[in-house]
């Protein structure tokens, strides 16, 4: 599905547990991976010029290690290292040279900016995996599964022009799939009460009718099992409480949602998904004109 992936890496732990674990690529179908480091990350570190170049030959060291670990897993790698610390950078890349995956690992500290940069200006495909703190090599290692990239996938949808292109991402990860899928759709209170609370039921008539299409759609397209969910609240958090009651492997979701001028200027729902979510988030982007 994704043949070819960036992983946009540094020396962090989580960097490292992506390498590590593969992110579980190898069930997307990945083969090719582009390796890049950011140059960028010892500036944000605060290292003083007198000291980078004995600094950049740990930063070449640790760069190498993790090509090594991942041509061990199969993978055909290149690295490169980029001035500065720039989400434009990987989207150039990504596009010019035909990568359909860009893979970040979740960092709150040293990438959080390049993670945040991605999530709202990436035009390819973005996938967030996620570090637990104390897990160990092996217990990625046992992580990845044989095939396909998970047992239990959620899926986000707003029923918005964007969610229409990620579901057709939905539908094409089917094989991927081993066990259930779970569409979540949240009727948005602020986008409702006070003014339209007398509209409820009739909206919850129709998003279900939606739903219910979508599961009918994936069944017979082969998936297993899909359960629907369809709450009331915050959008952000009430998707985060089913991800915490699912207990899914992985949420996909557009990356940008109905009104995207508030979106820019609040914090859209995909973007916080993308940081509090404790499992791997995939951000399907809408198409650009």
């Amino acid at each position: 599905m994704f043949k070819r992936a960036i992983v946009a890496s540094d020396f962090s732990k989580e960097s490292m547990a992506l390498v590590i674990s593969s992110g579980g690529l190898k069930g997307f179908g990945t083969k090719e991976i582009l390796l890049l480091h950011f140059w960028g990350t010892l500036d944000l570190l605060g290292v003083d010029t007198f000291y980078k170049p004995t600094v950049y030959e740990d930063f070449e060291k640790n760069l190498q290690k993790q090509k090594s670990i991942l041509e061990s897993q199969g993978f055909k790698v290149e690295t490169r290292v980029l001035e500065g610390l720039s989400a434009s950078q990987v989207n150039e890349i990504a596009i010019d040279e035909k990568y359909s995956l860009i893979c970040v690992g979740s960092d709150r500290h040293i990438f959080g900016s390049m993670a945040n940069e991605l999530i709202h200006n990436a035009q390819s495909p973005t996938y967030i995996f996620k570090y637990s703190d104390g897990k160990s090599a092996e217990e990625y290692d046992r992580q990845k599964l044989s095939e396909g990239v998970a047992d239990h996938v959620l899926f986000a949808t707003d029923f918005s022009k964007n969610s229409e292109i990620a579901f057709n991402y939905l539908i094409k990860m089917i094989p991927l799939v081993k066990k259930k899928m779970s569409i979540v759709h949240i009727q948005d209170e602020y986008r409702i009460s006070p003014y339209l609370d007398d509209k409820i039921d009739e909206f919850n008539r129709i998003d279900s009718e939606r739903l219910e299409g979508m599961k009918k759609l994936l069944l017979e397209k082969g998936c297993p099992d899909v359960e629907i969910v369809l709450k009331y609240g915050s959008p952000s958090s009430q998707i985060l409480k089913s991800v915490k009651e699912l207990s899914p492997q992985m949420v996909i979701m557009g990356s940008q949602g109905r009104g995207f001028v508030a979106e820019f200027f609040i914090g859209s729902v995909s973007h916080n998904i993308a940081r509090q979510s404790p499992v791997p988030v995939l951000l399907i982007p809408a198409k650009r004109q």
